[in-house]
């Protein structure tokens, strides 16, 4: 009988405590918070990446044509497989009418050296143009508009971004002028073996490459040039095409070995158009100028990672002491405060800290329902983390500081 009432004394008594923990509306009865462990902030480097499959292709595809109204094709210069340099002869015709045909390729030099006038006044548009330090709206984006030739920007929101995408933009124009400048020496070629021969003319090549495909046919285009210089072709689904811009980062891996190179262009239009499966989309990824492009060919397949955002030296902590955007630190008194952060990125366990926490902060990790704000809190004593060095206690006078302990206690 006595042990019953003890164990209903020993029930009514914590149930009366937790009732009276669990009404304290006011903070009256004083809270403890065990915290097991603390770490701290650090610095670290967080990438969101998205992963692809890709294949290496040929930068350019280029094609010679044969204008059958100027003369009688002769015979081809070149075979499959050559290598050329621009200016180098392709293939030789015999034309119909001398006067006719000079008229023609001086019409179609002028009208290529007007395209490079129009070309040289875009990019001196686009190294002139100031990109706003305030995000992008759609009143800042501009074109550029000159005697045949068209060039809509869009800018991004990122300022930084912006600056990737103007320098993509003249990259490609240098590209085209220089392609320009080819075509006109390409015509200059032209007209130069028609003055001397009077009749035949050897056409030279426009491009550099390798001639990858002739047509003995001499159905248009005759010739097909490859550049040597490589990119990645590659495919995106739905959901990965929404996230992936145009001047984006990418990392290529081929055998182990890592390339760099951007995101320089993506396709708007599917492959195929299907109700019943998901619709895919092209990209291509330049690599870098850097990149040793010897002993790599068309059609080895990579890995491809395309960087969507990235934050370099960045505040992180373990995702182990963040808890719905909030954190446990101490408070100047000693207490244990909750406190209230933004967050980035997310990667290998670690979060992003954008606001809220100083580099080198020391946090609660693992936080528990019982963490209270304001609360006082315990941790555990690693005994075997302790030494008298650490403890930096006299040794002649611990029986001093014990007793001095006590006392205060």
């Amino acid at each position: 009988m006595k042990r019953r009432i003890l164990l209903i004394g020993v029930i009514l008594f914590i149930g009366l405590n937790l009732m009276l923990i669990y009404i304290d509306d006011n903070g009256k009865v004083n809270r403890v918070s065990y915290i097991n462990e603390w770490v701290s902030s650090f610095e670290a480097d967080m990438v969101e990446q998205m992963d692809a499959i890709g294949v290496l292709s040929a930068q350019t595809e280029e094609h010679v044509y044969f204008d059958k109204s100027l003369g009688s094709f002769e015979e081809f210069l070149v075979n499959e497989g050559d290598d050329v340099a621009i200016g180098d002869p392709l293939y030789a015709y015999r034309v119909h009418d001398y006067y006719e045909t000079e008229t023609k390729l001086i019409s179609e030099m002028e009208k290529v050296k007007e395209e490079i006038s129009s070309i040289e006044l875009a990019i001196n548009d686009m190294q002139m143009y100031q990109i706003p330090t305030i995000p992008a709206d759609p009143t800042s984006n501009f074109n550029i508009t000159e005697d045949h030739f068209e060039l809509q920007v869009e800018l991004p929101d990122s300022t930084k971004e912006a600056e990737v995408l103007r320098q993509q933009y003249l990259v490609d124009l240098e590209k085209e002028l220089a392609q320009k400048n080819a075509e006109v020496l390409y015509i200059e070629s032209q007209l130069e073996t028609l003055r001397a021969n009077s009749d035949m003319i050897t056409v030279g090549s426009p491009y550099e490459g390798k001639i990858q495909d002739l047509s003995v046919s001499l159905e248009d285009p005759v010739l097909t040039i490859q550049s040597e210089e490589l990119n990645v072709t590659g495919e995106l689904t739905e959901d990965q095409h929404k996230k992936v811009k145009t001047g984006f980062k990418a990392n290529v891996t081929l055998n182990e070995e890592e390339m760099h190179g951007t995101v320089s262009d993506i396709s708007h239009s599917p492959k195929a158009i299907d109700v019943n499966k998901e619709s895919i989309y092209s990209f291509q990824v330049s690599l870098n100028d850097e990149v040793d492009q010897t002993n790599i060919y068309p059609g080895y397949h990579t890995d491809v990672s395309i960087i969507l955002e990235e934050s370099i030296g960045t505040t992180v902590l373990k995702d182990s002491a963040v808890f719905m955007d909030s954190i446990w630190k101490m408070s100047e008194d000693g207490k244990l405060t909750k406190q209230i952060v933004e967050t980035g990125l997310s990667m290998d366990n670690l979060i992003e800290i954008t606001n809220g926490i100083e580099m080198g902060e020391m946090v609660a990790q693992n936080p528990d329902k019982q963490f209270r704000n304001g609360a006082k809190f315990i941790t555990p004593l690693k005994i075997k983390q302790l030494t008298w060095d650490s403890l930096g206690l006299d040794k002649s006078n611990w029986k001093k500081y014990l007793v001095t302990g006590l006392i205060s206690r």
